[in-house]
């Protein structure tokens, strides 16, 4: 239910307003709480459309969408108007709220043909820079920045993995698999339940890791 997503006042007033929006987040939520509120934030933007632009709230634009009074695709067009002139978005999260929006209108049997769509609905391209990896020296200095002995283990354990941090702070000591004077290396173990996939994984551990084995204990 949408309660146990522990949303904003801001939130609950706005869902109230719309049954749809209530069904779909509740639906989204009962596979990942997270992907539920990320959603419920970016749906949020799109009521707000349907209010300015056509004083209507989501359902009654839903229904006519269904009565074929709206077009779908002048709709979603018309969104990429307002995000433009009312949000200073990033490329990927003006994106993002529109597929959002699309796959809302989808939920709620609004047909979009992906070809449609694509040639309609025009947004800014996703601009992918280019990322380079932290060096050695750069984690050292983090590191010996740390006063904290937790913290140290856990940034050392997120540099030497690759974990995501809620993958890192789901670890707990019987998921640990130390082999401190052993030619095999040691592994942590990471629940499905905290995974991107939704599936158990493991992942090795560097030496360095290995030797903090008393400090992990502390954890």
């Amino acid at each position: 239910m949408v309660t146990n997503l522990q949303v904003s006042e801001q939130h609950k007033i706005s869902l109230t307003d719309s049954e749809l929006l209530m069904k779909f987040i509740n639906s989204v939520s009962i596979r990942n709480q997270n992907t539920a509120k990320t959603y419920l934030s970016r749906l949020l933007f799109f009521a707000r459309f349907a209010k300015e632009k056509y004083g209507i709230i989501v359902d009654k634009m839903i229904q006519k969408l269904k009565e074929n009074e709206f077009n779908p695709y002048d709709i979603l067009n018309d969104y990429c108007l307002f995000l433009k002139n009312n949000d200073n978005l990033s490329s990927t999260a003006f994106r993002d709220k529109i597929i959002t929006a699309k796959t809302f209108l989808e939920f709620n049997d609004i047909e979009l043909s992906p070809k449609k769509f694509k040639l309609k609905v025009r947004f800014p391209k996703t601009i992918f820079r280019h990322k380079e990896a932290i060096d050695k020296e750069d984690i050292i200095k983090i590191l010996n920045g740390c006063s904290d002995l937790r913290l140290k283990i856990y940034v050392m354990l997120l540099a030497s993995t690759g974990l995501r941090a809620t993958e890192a702070l789901s670890i707990r000591l019987k998921d640990l698999d130390i082999r401190l004077g052993n030619d095999c290396p040691s592994k942590a173990i990471i629940r499905g339940e905290y995974t991107k996939t939704k599936v158990d994984r493991y992942v090795f551990l560097t030496r360095e890791m290995q030797t903090t084995n008393d400090n992990l204990a502390r954890l």
